[in-house]
């Protein structure tokens, strides 16, 4: 287990950290959706949640799976996930489509004063979806650039380990913003781009790993890229017009 080939690609320990992830989802999402799942809730919801706790199960056991050895397993469940993915990407879609249309017809979807009052709606919604986006799109090309170079294994494990951290974005953040409100602290701006910042530690510090080892850097540094680009258009996205226009034609 020492030598497996998941402690030799990412640091060691990584399948067991993995586990935090279901701490995080749960309590993350236990006020607005495990705690109300006896309440009226849209069906879509119902169905990326289902299809989100499949794929994060998938994507804790895979790790685990090489690290003892279990290469038959792994396999298996990676063939399992091609059409987990699948479900959970148009899940994602529509989760988005369904969010966008609750701010264009005028629900509360930010706190009091988040939002100028003139605002348009068009644009209000737009902006709302922004930060689903990103992480949908990341999801996306992580796990696709995982899939193309599973028989690298740098690459490979490179690629599903930023996948699997995606899940840390919503989840995440509104743990942060939890942890925030019980001890009355405001959410600030290091509160809100915490996940942004760890994650580029992480495969910062893993690229320098793979320097260290003698590995290929360019899975590491590709990572670095896919996530800078993804934290500029968030910043660059809201109120945009090209968005604006995009948001309305992708999502309305």
């Amino acid at each position: 287990m020492k030598n497996s080939i998941v402690d030799r690609t990412l640091f060691h320990g990584t399948a067991w950290m993995l586990l935090l992830l279901i701490p995080i989802t749960f309590f993350g999402f236990y006020p607005s959706y495990f705690a109300k799942l006896n309440a009226p809730t849209p069906t879509v919801i119902h169905l990326h949640s289902a299809f989100m706790l499949l794929w994060l199960v998938t994507a804790i056991a895979q790790p685990l799976l090489i690290k003892f050895n279990k290469l038959n397993h792994h396999r298996l469940v990676g063939k399992i996930s091609y059409g987990v993915m699948p479900l959970v990407i148009l899940s994602g879609y529509f989760i988005l489509r369904y969010s966008y249309h609750r701010a264009l017809g005028g629900d509360a979807v930010g706190p009091p004063g988040f939002y100028p009052t003139d605002l348009s709606p068009e644009i209000k919604a737009a902006e709302f979806v922004v930060i689903g986006t990103v992480y949908w799109i990341w999801l996306i090309v992580y796990y696709v650039l995982g899939v193309s170079f599973r028989k690298n294994m740098v690459a490979h494990t490179t690629f599903m380990l930023a996948a699997s951290l995606t899940i840390l974005g919503p989840a995440g953040d509104r743990l942060i913003g939890h942890i925030c409100d019980a001890f009355g602290w405001p959410f600030n701006a290091i509160a809100a781009n915490f996940v942004f910042g760890f994650v580029l530690f992480v495969f910062t510090a893993l690229t320098l790993l793979h320097a260290k080892r003698k590995q290929i850097l360019w899975p590491g540094l590709l990572a670095l890229i896919i996530q800078g680009i993804g934290i500029f258009l968030f910043f660059k996205m809201p109120y945009h017009t090209t968005w604006n226009k995009l948001a309305y034609w992708l999502f309305n």
